[in-house]
């Protein structure tokens, strides 16, 4: 093998030579006769052949697993699992792709991955996050091999983003309004929703033990803690501590919140007649404005792609 690309190094230096001399002598491609022409298109051949081949060669030296290992597990500044599962996910979506088409994930051309992003099923939000999720890998591995581009920087295959509703949220002298005047049952809800960002639709399923919580939502069991202010309205609720929505229906609770804003609002006494749901925007917004972690925020919302977050955030007026 040593010796047949030391014949070919040879060869190339024979031909370039006869190049450099033809160059001298004929400065016009149009003064070479049939004869050099072929001898400068095989060299031209050869090298574009020998470029490739070193270029191949260097990036199947490059262990996938072992880079993709470390690029998770780097992935989320915040540190967030949810961050690196999403990763997980789309890199797994890419490969199940190439597998099925027989193609190099390290080798993807422009044309290619532009196949693979018509190919994705989805919302625009969902199709974007895993496109967002990859092309962090392929700037990963850029940024650590000058072999490696990432391909998916320009393309034009990436759906837009659909422009999104800006939300009014209440103020905090509004929310303090809002709590002074609701009824036990409502009071508590917002509550919930304002300072731990809890769906609505979780409030009917919430078991509570100390500080510590249980719901179901979305499909899935949700876990976590309520900050002391949460906590001490539960304990001096005359609700129910353990269950204090079990009696009502999400739907109801969302009807009496919406009739009692609705009735301040009328008052005078807020700008907006307030949705349950805006409660959850007014947690987004704080939360995030703490330290701008949009990553421990996504996780706190329980969104599924950090992309959902952005949208949020964005519909919401935030700048990040």
């Amino acid at each position: 093998m040593e010796n047949k690309q030391l014949t070919v190094n040879k060869k190339n230096k024979l031909v370039e030579k006869m190049v450099e001399k033809i160059s001298s002598e004929s400065p016009e491609l149009s003064d070479l006769n049939q004869e050099q022409l072929e001898q400068i298109a095989r060299l031209v051949i050869t090298q574009n052949l020998t470029n490739e081949l070193n270029l191949k060669s260097k990036i199947f030296g490059i262990d996938y697993k072992k880079e993709k290992t470390i690029f998770l597990k780097q992935s989320s500044k915040s540190g967030s699992e949810h961050t690196e599962l999403s990763y997980y996910n789309s890199l797994k979506i890419l490969e199940t792709y190439c597998k099925k088409n027989n193609i190099e994930i390290l080798l993807m051309t422009p044309s290619q991955i532009d196949d693979f992003i018509y190919n994705l099923k989805g919302s625009p939000n969902s199709v974007r996050g895993i496109v967002a999720g990859i092309s962090s890998f392929f700037s990963y591995l850029e940024r650590r091999y000058s072999v490696i581009k990432n391909p998916i920087r320009g393309t034009r295959a990436r759906p837009k983003s659909k422009s999104v509703k800006e939300i009014e949220i209440p103020s905090e002298i509004e929310l303090l309004t809002i709590l002074n005047e609701l009824p036990e049952l409502e009071k508590l809800a917002v509550y919930i929703m304002s300072y731990r960002g809890l769906r609505v639709g979780g409030l009917k399923n919430l078991k509570v033990w100390g500080s510590k919580y249980q719901t179901f939502s979305k499909g899935k069991n949700i876990y976590g803690e309520f900050p002391v202010e949460v906590i001490t309205n539960i304990k001096y609720s005359e609700l129910n501590n353990k269950n204090p929505f079990g009696d009502i229906s999400t739907a109801a609770l969302k009807v009496r919140i919406c009739r009692q804003t609705s009735k301040l609002y009328k008052q005078g006494k807020i700008n907006n007649p307030y949705s349950s749901h805006d409660f959850r925007h007014y947690f987004a917004v704080t939360e995030y404005q703490k330290d701008k972690d949009i990553y421990k925020l996504s996780k706190l919302l329980d969104h599924t792609n950090i992309s959902v977050t952005e949208t949020y955030l964005k519909s919401l007026k935030v700048t990040l």
